[in-house]
């Protein structure tokens, strides 16, 4: 019985080819994939390279998302083939296989099943794992180079985790047949999803869990504050997202059904009544599809925004390619230290700043009234911030003369907006508003970390601002900041050289001031490759998890269509008979699709359409400050998957018309 038993495995993996063939292909690429992961995070090469420490933190992060989401589309498939075979097991079952014989030939199904697919995608990592690691090291901006990068280790965690993932595909499998008898197992195919109940109620949760996960994507103003809320946003639109689609969608129709002028149509009224039929049993399959396209865009779209705005990020936080600030130092100092190193080092210099600057959170704003935080105060994360400079200072960054007089400035602001032309009160100072400034005068010029984790900000020039802010000092949380940089007429590989001679000179300064009194500096070069490290890190992962969510993504929706093609075969006949000519059944068959197929594409954009505010202060905390960048970035990835969206509904379309017309 036995050997019977695994003859009728191994022609069932034959005669069912067609509905393994989504299956392999997604185990394959799953397998293919984490390999590669796996490969990238253990590379012993990556270790030895500026950024590496980042980048190796990044991909350690994407290696459990996408272990965690490969195993979820290999389950799904996995239910999907098993559900559509269901009427098979159960004919097995009527000619006098058990349960024991029936679960011993499906874990041959699965051991053939899982070694051939493991091997081959075990052989498509290794293909393309040296590329795949070129990549990396280009999107980098590093030294491509092709070595060698297989790891017995990574080969062996890869069999050990999909060994795992297979085992509990055994186990799930085996409690699918053991609840079911014959009869059931014959009738389970077409079964669909249980009967949605209360479907009033959970239109309504769904609707409130929806509103309430947009009201807080929408309503936060913090960077901070944005990556912690995300995640609770996503919680609450995936919960109503999912009712929204078990039971809004069917209560709508329902309510389509009751408007008789409408409904008593023959193209309404067969579109309605399957749509309703299709909701039921397609509720959490479509609503899937929705969550992973959301997450394809958010990911690709997140991934290449921080990509693109990765130069903005490197020049705003180190904008010379010699920096040094201190604690208790001077602007004479800072020139002093800065000087003296360039001629110990010979070093061809092009151009030379010190600037001072006077920075503040604003605690209130009311009108052209800003409220500082006290002196007490001064580790809180504002909502609007101040940096303001001389005038001085300005026209050597820009070139351009304002003429202010002592009670007069000039501000530059973003994410607020404050009347124009009008006095200006900071505290017990008023100032009057002579020019508000176009252009953001500080980037390139003085680092400013706080632009990216507040998202109000004002830069302001006024003549002396000593006279303006001193005095604020003892009573406010003001700081007085002196920033020194130097521009180098050097090749960024020699710059990088200079790191330890640099840290030398200061640490042999720091010695010479008094206790709790220091510089402290950097040779920007190793601190961009590390910036661009982890970038470049991250785009990759959003590469690799968008690839993942669409593989995930096509693969329900290719079992949905041929599933529904085979179940609506029948239908059509039916209505063919009843008297429905050739052209009304193909626009039911036409409308039908569209609705069911683009709705979750349409529920996909208006969740990254609310989502977008949120993500744009998460990625501003990560350098993205560009905002018509991001935008224009933003839709381009939209672009991108609305044509692959639509390539994908035109393959897996004509599939389903084929069964139909079968």
């Amino acid at each position: 019985m036995i050997r019977l038993t695994g003859k009728l495995a191994l022609s069932n993996l034959v005669k069912n080819r067609k509905l393994y063939y989504p299956f392999a292909l997604a185990t394959c690429l799953a397998v293919a994939i984490s390999y590669i992961f796996f490969s990238l995070t253990f590379n012993p090469h990556l270790a030895e390279m500026a950024g590496a420490s980042a980048v190796s933190m990044v991909l350690a992060l994407g290696l459990i998302i996408v272990s965690i989401t490969t195993s979820i589309i290999v389950f799904y498939a996995n239910s999907f083939v098993i559900k559509n075979r269901s009427k098979e097991l159960g004919l097995y079952s009527m000619l006098g296989l058990n349960r024991f014989h029936l679960f011993i030939m499906m874990i041959i199904e699965l051991i053939v099943f899982g070694l051939v697919t493991l091997i081959i995608g075990l052989g498509l990592g290794l293909l393309f794992d040296q590329l795949i690691y070129a990549l990396l090291l280009k999107i980098m901006d590093l030294k491509v180079v092709l070595t060698s990068t297989f790891q017995p280790l990574v080969l062996f965690l890869v069999t050990f985790f999909y060994g795992f993932v297979f085992f509990f595909l055994m186990i799930k499998n085996g409690l699918y047949l053991r609840k079911l008898d014959a009869l059931q197992l014959v009738k389970e195919k077409n079964s669909g999803e249980k009967k949605s109940r209360f479907l009033g109620l959970q239109t309504i949760l769904g609707l409130a869990s929806l509103i309430y996960g947009y009201y807080l994507a929408s309503g936060v103003t913090n960077p901070i504050a944005a990556i912690l809320v995300f995640f609770v946003a996503v919680l609450f639109v995936i919960l109503g997202t999912y009712l929204l689609f078990n039971a809004g969608i069917t209560k709508f129709l329902h309510f389509l059904q009751k408007r008789k002028t409408y409904y008593y149509q023959p193209n309404n009224m067969i579109s309605v009544s399957n749509l309703i039929f299709r909701m039921k049993k397609n509720a959490v399959g479509l609503a899937t599809i929705t969550i992973l396209s959301t997450m394809v865009l958010v990911t690709l779209s997140g991934g290449a925004n921080i990509y693109a705005g990765g130069e903005y990020m490197q020049n705003a936080m180190f904008p010379h390619d010699i920096s040094l600030q201190g604690k208790g130092v001077n602007g004479q100092q800072i020139d002093q230290v800065l000087t003296e190193f360039a001629q110990e080092q010979n070093l061809s210099v092009t151009k030379k700043a010190v600037y001072q600057s006077y920075t503040m959170g604003v605690k209130s704003l009311n009108d052209n009234q800003l409220d500082l935080y006290p002196s007490t105060q001064k580790a809180v994360a504002p909502n609007i911030y101040i940096l303001a400079i001389s005038e001085a200072d300005y026209q050597d960054m820009t070139g351009k003369a304002l003429n202010l007089e002592e009670n007069e400035v000039a501000i530059f602001q973003q994410g607020l907006k404050l009347k124009d032309q009008e006095t200006l009160t900071i505290a017990d100072q008023t100032l009057k508003i002579k020019k508000v400034l176009k252009e953001d005068f500080i980037y390139g010029h003085l680092p400013d970390q706080m632009n990216m984790i507040v998202p109000g900000k004002i830069y302001m020039v006024v003549k002396d601002p000593s006279k303006i802010f001193a005095g604020l000092m003892e009573k406010y949380a003001v700081n007085s900041n002196y920033y020194g940089g130097l521009n180098l007429d050097l090749p960024k590989d020699q710059q990088s050289k200079l790191r330890d001679a640099y840290q030398e000179k200061l640490s042999a300064y720091n010695t010479t001031l008094p206790e709790n009194h220091a510089v402290y500096g950097s040779i920007s070069t190793s601190d961009k490759q590390e910036i661009k490290g982890m970038l470049g890190g991250m785009f990759f992962i959003g590469i690799f998890l968008s690839v993942v969510f669409m593989l995930g993504t096509v693969l329900i929706i290719y079992y949905k269509q041929i599933s529904e093609g085979y179940e609506d075969r029948d239908r059509f006949v039916i209505l063919q008979k009843v008297g429905l000519d050739e052209k009304q059944i193909k626009q039911t068959i036409r409308r039908q699709i569209l609705i069911v197929f683009f709705l979750p594409l349409a529920f996909a954009f208006i969740h990254l359409a609310f989502a977008y505010h949120m993500l744009s202060l998460i990625l501003s905390a990560l350098g993205v400050l560009n905002a018509s960048l991001m935008l224009a970035v933003t839709l381009g990835v939209c672009a991108i998957f609305f044509i692959s969206y639509i390539i994908v509904f035109s393959i897996t379309s004509r599939s389903y018309r084929r069964i139909i017309s079968m």
